[in-house]
């Protein structure tokens, strides 16, 4: 797969899709299929198209905190594994923002990119102020000589597999369901911090991550999760706490920092500085406060004993 950061870079012929594929849910998933199905039918090169930083930080930079569901390399590495030849990576700056719809096809999606079939999602649009809808896309592929398709939502049961459903079942700490749009398990990533291992005093080490503010955070709470180590080259079954720390010892923390905890039945490795791979399962509980220590000891034994039976 070859990365394009800027437009002008000359491509061979493409059946392109464009979106922000935020999550990369099932919805998404069914588009790079086609692309990829078209692009084989025709000869032509698969490729995606998508922006960086993410639009709404541009036209809401408050909203666009604790909202992307994945981040770019988590993205490219789902293109990557989907076998896309080349992923079109535009700054969504004020200059873009103020694109007509017309002039994208013709300048970016024409001439600089040269598109001969385009796939999009049934609710994409674009231009300034939204202008480009499918209907217009019409309008200019006869125009300009490129074949269309238009995909229709994607439901899991009755719900539309989307970006915005993905960020709501995680906030309601819905994992299982969101899992399900997406095609796989949530995840977040990181390099464990060394933290005041106060969790290792009470008998149940953890490894600690906080990840950037702008990826979104699931409900506060205990989760089932699965823990991929790198380094090792191996998988492991885990609980995950994400939140405030309500309990007495996160007086020892900085205040106000989410953050996820997560403990591995087991296992002893010293894995501090080591980048480690988090996927939600299943909620578990809401996450309290204890009266004391003995007590917080007590509930995170019950809890790993939930997982491992």
């Amino acid at each position: 797969m070859k990365i394009i950061r800027n437009s002008s870079h000359p491509t061979p012929p493409l059946a392109l899709t464009i979106g922000n594929f935020d999550g990369v849910h099932l919805g998404h998933l069914k588009i790079i299929d086609e692309v990829k199905k078209i692009a084989k039918e025709k000869n032509l090169a698969s490729a995606i198209l998508t922006f960086e930083p993410h639009p709404i930080s541009f036209f809401n930079p408050a909203k666009a905190q604790d909202f992307r569901i994945n981040s770019l390399a988590e993205k490219l590495k789902i293109f990557s594994e989907k076998k896309i030849d080349y992923v079109i990576i535009l700054p969504f700056n004020k200059i873009f923002s103020e694109i007509s719809a017309s002039d994208f096809v013709q300048k970016i999606l024409v001439e600089a990119l040269d598109v001969k079939h385009l796939t999009i999602g049934y609710d994409f649009t674009f231009g300034k102020n939204r202008e480009g809808n499918f209907k217009l896309l019409e309008e200019e592929s006869r125009k300009f000589n490129f074949t269309l398709t238009e995909i229709l939502p994607v439901k899991n049961h009755e719900q539309t597999c989307s970006s915005s459903a993905v960020r709501k079942l995680l906030r309601e700490g819905k994992i299982a369901e969101a899992n399900k749009i997406l095609g796989r398990a949530f995840a977040i990533s990181g390099l464990v911090n060394e933290g005041k291992k106060l969790a290792s005093q009470l008998g149940f080490p953890t490894a600690n991550l906080i990840t950037k503010p702008h990826l979104i955070k699931p409900k506060s709470g205990v989760y089932k999760t699965k823990t991929f180590i790198p380094f090792l080259k191996k998988e492991f079954l885990s609980i995950t706490n994400f939140g405030l720390k309500p309990t007495p010892y996160a007086l020892h923390l900085t205040p106000n920092i989410h953050l996820f905890e997560t403990h591995l039945p087991n296992f002893s490795e010293n894995i501090y500085g080591k980048k480690i791979i988090v996927e939600f399962i299943d909620f578990i509980r809401e996450e309290k406060k204890f009266t004391s220590l003995e007590e917080l000891k007590e509930q995170i034994a019950k809890d790993v004993k939930k997982i491992t039976l």
